[in-house]
């Protein structure tokens, strides 16, 4: 077998909750990088969470912020760097992370997301304002199911899938640990 160099930068996109941060954190632990989250990033940026980010100043501004937040993560090889979700709709972004690094998709289904996220604030893209709680749940898995399947195209555009279905991050960390030294982007 041969053992391939380590890229610089591995970006992880997939949909929120998929766990690109908690996977991003061990895998950066496991081989000595650095880690950014970009949303995080972009709060760190703006001053203020994302769902204020996106009440007050909108998406648009949100998106801005989440470019600037990828181009300064790149830049700070090596680096393990966790994708917003939607991050990568934008062909410009996806252009310049295909060109930057190595892309690892953690796939999951809407029915897990909605599961990990159904109680969250923190998503503005996923939130349903002014509805029982019957209906948001519904909305919310309705809304997950069609911003998954416009995105999905974009994510299966990476160098790597990882199935993180049944999974714990340790586990998903491994294997793209394992891919990238056997097989390499």
């Amino acid at each position: 077998m041969k053992v391939k160099k380590m890229p610089e930068v591995i970006l992880l996109c997939g949909f929120s909750g998929s766990g690109k941060t908690e996977t991003g954190k061990i895998l950066a632990k496991n081989i000595g990088y650095g880690f950014t989250d970009t949303d995080e990033a972009v709060e760190e940026i703006l001053g203020r969470p994302i769902p204020e980010i996106f009440a007050q100043m909108g998406e648009s501004e949100f998106r801005s912020a989440e470019s600037d937040a990828l181009r300064a993560a790149v830049m700070r090889k090596p680096q393990i760097i966790s994708l917003g979700g939607g991050s990568i709709d934008d062909e410009n972004n996806l252009e310049y992370i295909k060109r930057n690094g190595c892309l690892v998709y953690l796939k999951t289904t809407p029915e897990t997301v909605h599961k990990r996220l159904r109680d969250s604030h923190v998503r503005p893209m996923l939130q349903s304002f002014g509805l029982s709680d019957g209906e948001r749940a519904t909305l919310s898995l309705e809304r997950i199911c069609s911003l998954m399947e416009k995105r999905e195209k974009y994510y299966l555009q990476a160098d790597i899938v990882i199935d993180t279905e049944g999974r714990m991050p340790d586990e998903a960390a491994r294997e793209i640990k394992s891919r990238l030294i056997q097989d390499g982007p």
